[in-house]
């Protein structure tokens, strides 16, 4: 062990960036955050909406604007956000 091993791979004091991005669902960025490599993807999801410079369309019953998302963003407070912005989630 000792000097040859580095860091611990889970430390949570990273240094870095971490880059939101949202994009329509052609992948055009339209939305876009940035913050601390150790801040968790969840805590990111409000700011990066609300990135967005232009306004989007308001969804129907017969054109929902969906949101695709990995399991990282999976928490009731994202729910809550989404839904109340009027996004179908998939997770």
């Amino acid at each position: 062990m000792g000097k040859k091993t580095g860091k611990n791979p889970t430390d949570r004091a990273k240094l870095g960036a971490k880059r939101s991005l949202l994009t329509d669902g052609a992948g055009t960025p339209i939305g876009l955050e940035v913050s601390g490599a150790n801040v968790p993807d969840m805590r990111l999801v409000e700011a990066t909406l609300k990135s967005v410079p232009i306004p989007r369309p308001e969804p129907t019953e017969h054109e929902a604007q969906h949101m695709a998302l990995d399991k990282g963003y999976d928490y009731p407070t994202v729910d809550e956000l989404l839904a109340e912005g009027g996004y179908t989630a998939h997770f």
